[in-house]
């Protein structure tokens, strides 16, 4: 069901498709008219994402560098320490000490100073034992075989289970056969977790479209009595939201809550993992392999920059936050990005992402036949590109915001510019290059410009092409072992896959999202699209050594 828009709205609606078709015919005008101009445009253009591949690279390493670090500490350990944090400050202090890379001496040191200020506010003495970790699961008809692994892993986590309740949302729309799969998870976990709840979103309900957010908001309305009749406060229940494949890394609500009783402002923050796509990535085409890490390494990149990053698929937040800003928003398609402006809006700016720097993983988009796959990565790929439809709800608000001024508008260019480049970037580097000296002419063919274009643009392409060898060697290094029934070259397809990635930054990144942005544009909304779940084999995202190893602290 979609609500009559007004004029205000619609505006917003047109105003990021248009801006698409406003700087691609242009660009095609001015390399007809003014075919010298276009050039310098070019050049300049290329620069700047020769600039920018240099920072992504630079964020990613260190990035990964962290992620290594954190992966490697046991964090139920640290919670515990919390109880007396004097005695850990010292803990802190022996550890910086013997730190072996810069990486792990500065973030020790800077873990002191947190402590410090936690001291000085009085927190001495805190018990993670207080607080309850409560899984949200929304789902539709995913198979039991999908949820059972994602239970496995949940039920696998070192952090102690009576103190985690499991939500699972499940759609009336859908049917019989997702309450019998509800109802055969929840037999086989039910005795594991403190509690364990299954919610039926009704079909149907006004002001809401068919999706995960509808459905997520229903079900924690649903069991707040339920947490109420246990005696749990809502400042005690952290609330994570994952996709139904998400597999937990034994250490992530032990990391969260660490994170969460350090936070300067822990009811003002989300906490964000980073998403690895390696449930199913050997049974993957080549070409959706190096969409799905590209994915992981873009959350990689944004969480070394804190203040650009936002909330994105599995993440957690407090169910005080949650009830303070009403919940997920129940007529959004990408409901996981937008509470993060929610939150925002509602403390007027005063609201962060808290990156955890430990993984989850997730399924890559796969079907029966490889076309389909492709077919189902394009529309996922679309779905989040049509983030888009934030623009009615939330830039009037921005503008309007008393949040800091700079701050807010910082913001909004970072929205404005992201969407922006997603539509533009790989088309525009792509193809824009040529088209001054097709529709150029042969005067400027003959010209100095127009020599030297050809060689300048492919030696700056080349230049940033380089960065990419940052993303192949964190690829192969993250990748779970093969499984014996692919022989030695799949693993060399997946150095081989990376020749793909100019094919699959036009198809997997442009297009969707000049599609999600014109429909916008024209008023041709899209509903919620569920990415369909499956697997050829066994479920290889445990197998990774990132998400087993744990060392024991001294």
């Amino acid at each position: 069901m979609f609500r009559k828009r007004t004029t205000t709205e619609r505006f917003w609606e047109i105003l990021p498709g248009l801006q698409f078709w406003f700087v691609f015919v242009g660009a095609i005008l001015l390399s007809y008219f003014l075919p010298v101009w276009a050039a310098l445009f070019i050049i300049c253009f290329d620069l700047y994402w020769v600039l920018k591949a240099v920072n992504v690279a630079a964020h990613l390493v260190y990035a990964y560098r962290k992620f290594r670090l954190f992966v490697g500490i046991d964090w139920l350990d640290f919670a515990g320490r919390l109880s007396d944090t004097k005695s850990f400050k010292g803990f802190l202090t022996d550890r910086a000490l013997s730190a072996k890379t810069s990486v792990e001496k500065k973030y020790f040191y800077d873990e002191i100073k947190k402590i410090e200020r936690l001291a000085a506010a009085g927190k001495t003495q805190l018990h993670f034992e207080d607080f309850f970790q409560l899984v949200l699961v929304p789902f539709t008809d995913e198979s039991f075989e999908i949820l059972d692994s994602t239970f496995a892993a949940l039920s696998a986590s070192s952090y102690p289970k009576d103190k985690i309740i499991i939500v699972m949302a499940s759609e009336e729309r859908v049917g019989g056969p997702a309450q019998q799969v509800a109802a055969k998870v929840r037999e086989k976990y039910e005795k594991i977790f403190h509690k364990f709840f299954v919610t039926v979103h009704p079909d149907g309900l006004p002001d809401e479209i068919k999706g995960k957010s509808a459905n997520a908001s229903y079900a924690m309305q649903a069991v707040l009595p339920e947490l109420d009749a246990l005696g749990l406060k809502p400042e005690q229940v952290i609330v994570s939201n994952f996709d139904s494949d998400t597999i937990v890394h034994p250490q992530y609500f032990a990391r969260l809550i660490y994170e969460f009783l350090t936070a300067d402002k822990p009811y003002q923050s989300s906490y964000q993992p980073i998403a690895i796509y390696n449930n199913n990535i050997w049974d993957s085409p080549a070409l959706i392999r190096v969409v799905s890490v590209s994915n992981s390494f873009w959350q990689f990149t944004e969480s070394s920059r804190p203040d650009r990053l936002r909330t994105f698929s599995s993440h957690s937040m407090p169910l005080k936050t949650l009830i303070d800003i009403g919940f997920w928003k129940k007529d959004i398609v990408n409901e996981d990005g937008y509470v993060y402006w929610q939150c925002y809006l509602h403390y007027k700016g005063d609201y962060q992402v808290i990156p955890l720097f430990i993984p989850i993983s997730l399924d890559t988009c796969l079907a029966d036949t490889t076309w389909k796959t492709l077919v189902n990565q394009y529309k996922q790929k679309r779905r989040w590109a049509y983030n888009v439809e934030y623009y009615p709800h939330l830039v009037p608000q921005l503008i309007k915001s008393p949040a800091p001024f700079w701050d807010r508008m910082y913001k909004l260019y970072q929205y404005m510019e992201g969407n922006f480049n997603w539509a533009t970037a790989s088309i525009l580097i792509s193809s824009l290059g040529w088209l001054p000296l097709f529709l150029g002419g042969d005067a400027f063919r003959e010209s100095v410009i127009g020599y030297n274009l050809p060689t300048v643009t492919k030696t700056l392409m080349t230049i940033a092409t380089f960065f990419l060898i940052f993303s192949v060697y964190i690829n192969l290094i993250l990748l779970p072992p093969r499984p014996k029934r692919y022989s030695v070259w799949r693993s060399v397809m997946m150095y081989l896959q990376w020749f793909l990635v100019p094919l699959s930054s036009v198809i997997f990144g442009s297009l969707p999202a000049v599609e999600a942005q014109t429909r916008l544009m024209f008023g041709k909304y899209l509903e919620f699209w569920v990415t369909p779940k499956a697997r050829k084999g066994e479920n290889t995202a445990l197998a990774m050594k990132e998400m087993q190893s744990v060392k024991s602290n001294p």
